[in-house]
């Protein structure tokens, strides 16, 4: 489905965020322009998630900055909640943090790129996992797996496992502190694994394959010829 799989190590965000291949943001504001919706990301939000996954992923280059809005103390009590569960200190002891991935998608030609927040390959090398640390305002578990369609999840899984070849796909959701109240339970942590249900990822596997077929007809691409095998390994 992809090839010409390359990686980038090192690439900083800004420069990921300017190479000019898809990524699974793009498709969401795609299928917006599609729908006739009109999306506004919240730059609060957006910086939050950005701080949170750094908090998270790189807490050695985690720093508070002079941006508005932010609650800093919410944020780092989720941070260290993910990082003192016992199996994603493991996740992150083992892992990969932020590595670009570009490819090219074969039935259309369309270039696309990823970050994944976490790859961890298992010992014998069997297995690749990626991970992806989402932040809920969901009241519960029950709750945030209603949610894995409507924010199109279940397209980033399958985007995300098709071109790197993986294995499994995990979420892992910590839910927002639902109010400022001293004493409050401390925010919960709930792991969803999308590869156990086959069925949402077919489904995301069609969304994704019929937004990269509208994307190649407004914006139409030199075809590309399938090389007789993949041009780069992702590195163990």
């Amino acid at each position: 489905m992809f090839h010409a799989l390359t990686h980038h190590p090192a690439l900083p965000p800004d420069q990921y965020r300017a190479l000019p291949q898809v990524s699974n943001t793009d498709l969401s504001n795609l299928k917006a322009g599609l729908l006739g919706q009109l999306r506004r990301p919240n730059p609060v939000a957006l910086a939050y998630g950005s701080h949170f996954h750094t908090a998270v992923l790189e807490p050695a280059t985690y720093a508070r900055t002079s941006e508005r809005g932010i609650r800093w103390a919410d944020l780092e009590t989720l941070a260290r909640q993910v990082r003192r569960q016992r199996y994603c200190r493991d996740l992150l002891y083992r892992g990969q943090a932020e590595q670009s991935y570009t490819a090219t998608h074969t039935a259309t030609g369309v270039g696309v790129k990823l970050r994944p927040d976490l790859l961890v390959r298992s010992r014998a090398g069997r297995q690749l996992t990626l991970i992806d640390f989402k932040t809920t305002s969901s009241p519960d578990r029950a709750h945030f797996l209603t949610t894995l369609e409507q924010y199109d999840y279940d397209r980033q899984a399958a985007l995300y496992l098709d071109v790197l070849g993986a294995t499994r796909f995990l979420l892992i959701a910590v839910q927002k502190p639902r109010s400022t109240v001293a004493g409050q339970a401390p925010p919960e942590v709930w792991r969803v694994e999308l590869t156990a249900t086959p069925s949402l990822l077919e489904q995301g596997r069609k969304k994704y394959t019929v937004l990269l077929r509208h994307y190649a007809r407004q914006s139409p691409v030199p075809a590309t010829p399938r090389p007789a095998a993949p041009t780069l390994a992702i590195a163990a």
